[in-house]
């Protein structure tokens, strides 16, 4: 599997150009800013989009409004880069609520910007609040939703969308032998972790040579050994739903903390 994460220098500039002209438009300040899809997750094609997420704070009076601003920030798709992140408050309450994608995010193989202090601060109280059931919940849903949306019930598939089946699925199967360490973002580090079935590796194999050789490798016949996979691993993933764990009131208020001490500065 190809470790290559293509972000060309001049793409590179474009996005840390656009990340600092909006940070001064709006007003806030730039935490993290990584790469979440495919070119993140290791099989993007040569016109794939550069999805740009971020994390930032707004000034601290800001807060204190009684029109706060919005704990997102949204912006139309130019060209192939699309630009949208979430303020560090609206971040944390879903960490909280056992949401996952900031534990992707935060594993992103491609930085764009990185506030170093930041991220050390971040990384024990990330640690603390996940879990194997918040990340079984997520990778389970992902998994449900791309095989509900372009695989299942149809003959022919459009093959690429196999990736975006495969990956959460390899995900749940690291998660289920390895528990106590957070997935990898990306198909290539999930890979080094988790050892396919042969016949799973080499039909997956057999794809992303097609893919690599081919920036569009069209519809095909379903792949049985890639099915039987996703269907095992999603099985596993249903059945570690459930309830989620109650937060710990301590470390609420230590999250809690955290937030304050980020916005001050």
């Amino acid at each position: 599997m190809s470790e290559d994460l293509p972000v060309s220098e001049d793409a590179r500039a474009d996005i840390v150009a656009r990340l600092d002209a909006l940070a001064r438009e709006r007003g806030v300040r730039m935490l993290l800013a990584v790469e979440s899809g495919s070119r993140a997750w290791g099989f993007h094609s040569p016109d794939s989009d550069y999805d740009v997420r971020f994390l930032y704070v707004h000034a601290a009076d800001a807060y204190l409004s009684l029109f706060p601003p919005r704990d997102v920030i949204e912006t139309p798709i130019e060209g192939l880069i699309d630009l949208n992140g979430w303020d560090l408050g609206k971040a944390l309450k879903l960490m909280i609520r056992g949401n996952s994608v900031v534990h992707e995010w935060l594993a992103s193989p491609i930085r764009y910007c990185a506030d170093e202090a930041f991220l050390a601060a971040l990384a024990p109280v990330a640690r603390a609040w996940r879990s194997t059931y918040a990340d079984a919940y997520h990778y389970y849903g992902l998994l449900q939703s791309q095989w509900a949306r372009f695989i299942e019930g149809r003959e022919r598939v459009k093959l690429k969308k196999y990736f975006y089946v495969i990956r959460p699925a390899i995900a749940l199967a690291w998660l289920r032998e390895k528990p106590d360490a957070a997935p990898p973002m990306d198909l290539p580090g999930l890979l080094r972790g988790v050892a396919l079935p042969r016949e799973t590796f080499q039909a997956l194999e057999a794809l992303r040579v097609a893919k690599r050789d081919a920036s569009e490798i069209g519809e095909g016949a379903r792949i049985p050994a890639l099915d039987a996979y996703v269907r095992a691993q999603a099985e596993w993933g249903l059945s570690v739903k459930g309830k989620a764990p109650k937060p710990e009131k301590q470390l609420l208020e230590e999250t809690d903390a955290f937030f304050r001490k980020v916005v001050r500065g």
